[in-house]
């Protein structure tokens, strides 16, 4: 049977930003391990993963606002390539990453086998329009699963983030965004354009490690930028939400906390006012009844003009000061089968170009892997490095 669902606002918002070089609200994960894994066992492992959960075969139909996404649409596209001198702590010379999704003709899904310098890389890019981070990395699993030979666990719910905050009581958005400073003390080029990211390990505590890497970025800021406002948003996961007969989903489902950071916080209060906030539903309460109209907007609303990114860049003020996402702890494991062993993982930040920082963020036994990236715009790749040696730095002074 056909599986189908209507795209929610924020789906739209996603697939508004599509240009016809360029996917920049793309989910791209990467696994790294030793070894190799066949490319036509990826390619039938991918197949029943995905048919398992028919919401990785999405494809657009319908015209303007009548648009919906429909499960009659292609497997998910796997090949491989060489990038040998490519190491994967940074953008640079990074392969794939930014490739266009056609969630019209092709499929949403992209599978990314990877010889680099360092290990055999193997990427998951999804559309952002059709699954959020934790429906990616459900797929991920299910994928494995299959190549070791065990059943996938499969999803066929159709629950967003707008169906899910439709059915809570949660309270009205009361902060109000903007003149946010910047975190990154450094060049500024407005006209340059892009996106970069580097990535490291660190190996201190993870105790309250989420409250800790936002205190350490807040107080950089502020060591950076000097007196202002400091707003970050912190994705959640809506999945907490569902119901047990409701199964698990693997469309949208990601709210956000908006915090404003005060220059007397601490890691405690910091975590305090997280914990405060999830018993409050106030991870709900970025989506407002106004989003409903979104299906119906021109393209042209959801992108910000050149010329405003250049004057956005000038002034060094922004809506907010960036997104901070740790995915918790994680297990390599998941992502073995036979002939491939795990040692790391990751995921790329979304290129927001609006926005000064996005952080990334996971752990696995010792380590906490921390992705940070930025537009070209605001700092160099050597600035953006020298902020990364500063947020681990203070990071340590924390523990």
């Amino acid at each position: 049977m056909t599986f189908f669902r209507q795209p929610s606002p924020l789906e739209f918002s996603y697939l508004a930003l599509d240009q016809p070089n360029y996917s920049p609200l793309v989910n791209q994960f990467f696994v790294i391990g030793d070894g190799d894994i066949e490319l036509e066992a990826l390619k039938l492992a991918s197949k029943q993963a995905a048919l398992a959960n028919p919401g990785i075969l999405l494809r657009l139909k319908g015209v303007s606002g009548w648009r919906f996404w429909d499960s009659e649409g292609h497997f998910p596209e796997v090949k491989e390539i060489n990038a040998k001198k490519w190491n994967s702590f940074s953008s640079q010379d990074a392969p794939c990453l930014g490739d266009p999704i056609d969630v019209r003709n092709e499929s949403p899904c992209q599978i990314i086998k990877i010889f680099a310098a360092n290990g055999t890389h193997i990427l998951f890019r999804t559309h952002h329009a059709i699954t959020d981070g934790r429906g990616t990395v459900h797929f991920m699993n299910d994928t494995f699963r299959i190549l070791r030979g065990e059943p996938p666990l499969g999803s066929d719910a159709k629950w967003t983030e707008w169906d899910i905050a439709a059915r809570e009581d949660y309270p009205p958005r009361e902060l109000v965004e903007g003149n946010c400073l910047s975190p990154l003390n450094s060049t500024i080029e407005p006209k340059r354009t892009g996106y970069q990211w580097y990535r490291f390990d660190w190996t201190g505590s993870k105790n309250k490690f989420a409250a800790k890497l936002i205190q350490a970025i807040h107080l950089v800021t502020r060591e950076n930028s000097g007196e202002g406002r400091v707003i970050f948003r912190i994705p959640s996961d809506l999945r907490r939400y569902l119901k047990e007969d409701d199964g698990f989903t693997v469309a949208n489902c990601s709210g956000a906390i908006d915090l404003e950071l005060m220059p007397d916080d601490s890691v405690n209060s910091i975590r305090s006012a997280l914990i405060k906030a999830m018993r409050n539903k106030k991870d709900l309460s970025v989506f407002t009844p106004q989003q409903r109209y979104a299906r119906w907007l021109p393209k042209s609303m959801f992108r910000s003009h050149p010329q405003s990114l250049v004057k956005l860049h000038k002034s060094q003020r922004y809506r907010m000061s960036g997104t901070i996402s740790y995915m918790g702890e994680v297990d390599n494991a998941a992502f073995s089968c036979p002939g491939f062993s795990p040692f790391s993982q990751f995921g790329v930040p979304i290129p927001f170009e609006t926005r000064p920082l996005f952080v990334a963020a996971c752990s696995y036994g010792e380590i906490t892997n921390i992705i940070m990236g930025c537009p070209k715009a605001i700092a160099s790749q050597d600035e953006l490095i020298k902020f990364c040696d500063q947020v681990s730095a203070k990071l340590d002074s924390l523990s």
